[in-house]
């Protein structure tokens, strides 16, 4: 399986690991794009998503289907207090979370 890695803040992750936010968004830069796009500029083919939150082997992380990638505007506000403002962002779909591990 070819795995897209992403690392995510604490309330991001908090969103994430329980289904509730579908997308991360992430602002067009070099690194993201260098993951997203080959050299072509075509978009790259993942199967899934590991996620962690920070970075390490025992930090928590779960795995989900990658379903595509769009652009993104808009505001929203998740149950937790995270506020989301994409403008033009790359958002990255995520599908059915198929593992999780080192949650506490």
């Amino acid at each position: 399986m070819k795995t897209l890695f992403l690392t995510l803040n604490k309330a991001a992750f908090e969103v994430m690991v329980t289904g509730e936010k579908k997308k991360e968004f992430r602002k067009p830069g070099a690194w993201i794009i260098s993951r997203l796009f080959d050299k072509e500029g075509k978009r790259k083919a993942y199967d899934v998503i590991r996620f962690t939150n920070g970075y390490g082997k025992d930090k928590p992380y779960f795995v989900c289907i990658y379903l595509g990638l769009e652009f993104e505007y808009g505001r929203i506000v998740y149950s937790n207090g995270l506020l989301v403002e994409p403008n033009n962002d790359y958002a990255i779909i995520c599908g059915d979370i198929l593992e999780k591990g080192n949650l506490k």
